[in-house]
């Protein structure tokens, strides 16, 4: 395993995180759920990812049972989101999100996601969403109150544009304040056609840049481009989930091919080579996988075994 350092958190983080929005993190599948764990830090990994209102808050109380029966807390470097829209299951799949990005929903989504956790602390807080009407000055005033008080160790944004990173941390540099240690935007070799859903942001080349330029890690979502990086689809595939289907694209096709063609090479497989791309960035990163099985995760932590040369970075992202 490799690592990386997020400023105030107090231990280094695995480069692989995994992530929990798995249907196994449910009641019946707490047997699963351990055994997966168990694997991922036997292997050295110790980022564990989740959030609010993933699974309706049954990822978060799967973990807790987690943690609960195996007092493995400290082995873990635990990160959840807050501050997502308002979503239930019995909502028409066109119903408008409404953001509620306030330091209210930060207080009151922490203070849930600890109790169902199960844990006084989280070592990385996120900001699921942002809403670019609300002032960043209140919510970083908020959050630096909430690691004063020690229920949070560092804090970040998910989906932010930099523009809004830059005012954040600005904000916080002329108010003696503490800024936001990490970004979490989409990340991937594969680029999305759109954004399945609202209010999400994808990495792109001047965001890469910025983040080489400022060394701010990344965790990276869909990292493996939601099961588009295995290699297995075809154009003409008709029977694709909806959040595959949004890599659907020519380029994104021939990224894949060349991916094929480098992992030939390299004794490895196109998901591996396309994971390794994530890896390799110019910045600190940690690329969030969500396997359900423990061979899926060890097929996945084969990345870590691919280094890959700057001339097949730039030829995998179509830039030769």
């Amino acid at each position: 395993m490799r690592y990386i350092e997020i400023t105030g958190i107090d231990r280094p983080i695995s480069v692989i995180g995994l992530g929990t929005t798995s249907t196994i993190f449910t009641p019946s599948g707490d047997d699963q759920v351990a055994e997966l764990i168990d694997a991922f830090l036997a292997a050295g990994g110790n980022c564990v990812d989740t959030a609010h209102i993933y699974g309706f808050g049954e990822s978060e109380r799967s973990l807790g049972r987690w943690l609960e029966q195996s007092g493995r807390r400290d082995e873990i470097v635990l990160v959840t989101k807050g501050c997502h829209p308002d979503v239930d299951p019995g909502d028409p799949p066109d119903k408008a999100w409404v953001p509620r990005v306030t330091p209210e929903a930060i207080h009151s989504d922490l203070s849930e996601s600890l109790e169902r956790l199960g844990t006084e602390r989280v070592d990385l807080y996120l900001l699921h969403r942002d809403d670019e009407s609300v002032p960043s000055g209140p919510l970083l005033e908020t959050l630096n109150e909430e690691m004063a008080s020690g229920r949070i160790a560092a804090f970040g944004a998910s989906n932010w544009t930099v523009q809004r990173l830059v005012e954040a941390n600005e904000y916080a540099a002329e108010h003696g304040l503490i800024g936001f240690a990490a970004s979490s935007p989409g990340l991937s070799l594969a680029r999305p056609v759109e954004m399945q859903f609202p209010g999400t942001l994808f990495a792109d080349d001047d965001t890469r840049r910025w983040h080489a330029e400022t060394r701010l890690p990344v965790l990276a979502w869909t990292s493996l481009a939601a099961g588009f990086a295995s290699g297995r689809f075809r154009p003409d595939d008709t029977d694709v989930d909806e959040s595959t289907r949004a890599f659907f694209s020519e380029d994104n096709f021939e990224r894949m091919r060349r991916a094929e063609e480098v992992a030939e090479r390299r004794n490895a497989s196109t998901l591996q080579v396309a994971l390794a791309f994530v890896l390799s960035q110019h910045f600190p990163v940690v690329a969030l996988v969500g396997p359900s099985r423990v061979e899926n995760l060890k097929g996945t932590l084969g990345a870590l075994d691919v280094e890959l040369t700057a001339d097949e970075m730039r030829y995998l992202d179509l830039d030769d």
